[in-house]
């Protein structure tokens, strides 16, 4: 059967001495060895015994969200901290809206202009609407040469805001500039782009209003016909697609949950900017579902055969020994890994009352008669000459152990041959470097 490590405490290693200072009233140091000295705590761990064939590994997060913004813009309100539960249409982010609702404003008026045109052609025109029409003319012509002179103005301002960033971030790369600098950079580069794309758009919005003004009065002299009115449909029709696209850019300021979770990460504060192009992406919270977990394992070359996707497996951990959890090997990879020849396992395992932590040791045993290997963490090994050891705690002292060790992942080691460690010992997991042979030390 095979051996796997669990781990019976988690206490800090101490100090290795302090001298008990004379005439202070205070208490003496522990007798641990010939020189007063205080005997150190260790964390220790049990090489446990024989079990079914299996593989110890870390639970993550079945699923991990990281939450940007679609449209840059200044946060108005963030509604969650660290540790909020939410469901999936939750407002999680408030970004400023006056400028997107005054874009909506703009191309509803838009359309209810390409519409009225529309409407016009269709029931024919009246005299007093010719007159109208002309009137309309010529304000909208105005309204052209005030948007044509809104642009330029923009474009000199973005103009010198991108090149003002541009040497702001190479000062930045320098070394010459601060954190601080860039951010203000960047921000008034955002600022004079959108400004630009405003002008832009509101320039667009009064040529199309110039020409819906002259159809309209080029049908009412004229009358309307069907060629006229079907291009009066396809402005209508691109004024409603304005229209909804700055109804979908107001929408995404409201920064919404895509699915229930938690939120383990909040990276932004009302007032500060959430950029989505440049310098790059804000990431404003990380959010992670826990209602199922993964636990990643590796599996020797010797035993992947015997794990099959689909197969019930069982899943203990060392911090809640009482309890075993039923899990499901979602996936089996068919490539070892580059730096040993053990095999990546996935195990998904409910969790449905949340006593699942990422990051926590887990042990899968995948069941059948193969003899297992006893697993070492790197954690617990020390340099001894040209090899490997560990300190072995018998009773209240350690004895340091050659071993050889097979590598099985970053963080594991198989024990290898003939070794004076068997099941049930107890080793240091996390020995200090002023630990020795022989030491007395205290297991909490």
């Amino acid at each position: 059967m095979k051996k796997h490590l669990k781990i019976i405490m988690a206490i800090s290693l101490l100090s290795a001495s302090a001298t008990a200072l004379s005439g202070c009233g205070g208490a003496p140091a522990v007798q641990a060895s010939a020189s007063a000295a205080t005997v150190p705590s260790v964390k220790v761990i049990t090489l446990s015994g024989a079990g079914a064939p299996g593989a110890s590994g870390k639970i993550a997060p079945s699923q991990t969200t990281r939450i940007y913004a679609k449209n840059p813009g200044r946060v108005a309100a963030v509604n969650v901290t660290e540790g909020s539960k939410v469901k999936k249409g939750d407002v999680l982010v408030q970004l400023e809206t006056d400028d997107l609702t005054q874009q909506v404003n703009s191309a509803q008026a838009a359309l209810d202009q390409a519409q009225a045109a529309l409407n016009d052609a269709q029931n024919g025109a009246r005299p007093q609407d010719l007159q109208a029409a002309e009137a309309g003319v010529a304000q909208a012509k105005a309204s052209v040469d005030n948007a044509n002179a809104a642009v330029e103005g923009a474009k000199a301002a973005f103009d010198l805001a991108t090149k003002t960033y541009n040497q702001v971030k190479n000062h930045y790369d320098e070394g010459a500039v601060s954190k601080s600098d860039l951010d203000n950079a960047t921000m008034n580069y955002d600022k004079a782009k959108s400004g630009y794309e405003q002008a832009v758009a509101g320039q667009a919005t009064a040529k199309a209003a110039l020409s819906a003004a002259q159809s309209k009065l080029d049908l009412a002299r004229a009358g309307a016909t069907a060629e006229a009115i079907n291009g009066l449909k396809a402005r209508a029709n691109q004024a409603q697609a304005a229209l909804e696209l700055a109804k979908n850019a107001l929408e995404a300021a409201s920064i919404k949950a895509p699915a229930d979770g938690t939120i383990v990460k909040k990276l932004i504060e009302p007032g500060e900017m959430a950029f989505t192009m440049m310098p790059s992406g804000t990431e404003l919270l990380v959010m992670v579902n826990m209602d199922t977990v993964d636990v990643d394992v590796s599996v020797p070359e010797d035993m992947v055969a015997q794990v099959k996707e689909g197969a019930s497996v069982k899943v203990t951990l060392p911090s809640i020994p009482d309890k075993t959890f039923d899990g499901t090997v979602t996936f089996v990879s068919p490539v070892s890994d580059q730096n040993n020849n053990t095999f990546p396992v996935k195990v998904a395992v409910k969790n449905s009352d949340g006593a699942l932590r990422a990051g926590a040791v887990a042990v899968v045993s995948f069941g059948g008669a193969q003899q297992s290997r006893i697993e070492l963490p790197k954690s617990a090994l020390v340099k001894d000459g040209n090899g490997s050891a560990v300190f072995k705690v018998d009773g209240d002292t350690v004895h340091k152990v050659a071993v050889q060790t097979e590598e099985k992942n970053q963080d594991w080691v198989y024990l290898k041959g003939d070794s004076a460690l068997k099941a049930n010992d107890k080793i240091v997991l996390k020995p200090d470097e002023k630990l020795a042979d022989g030491a007395k030390v205290r297991a909490e």
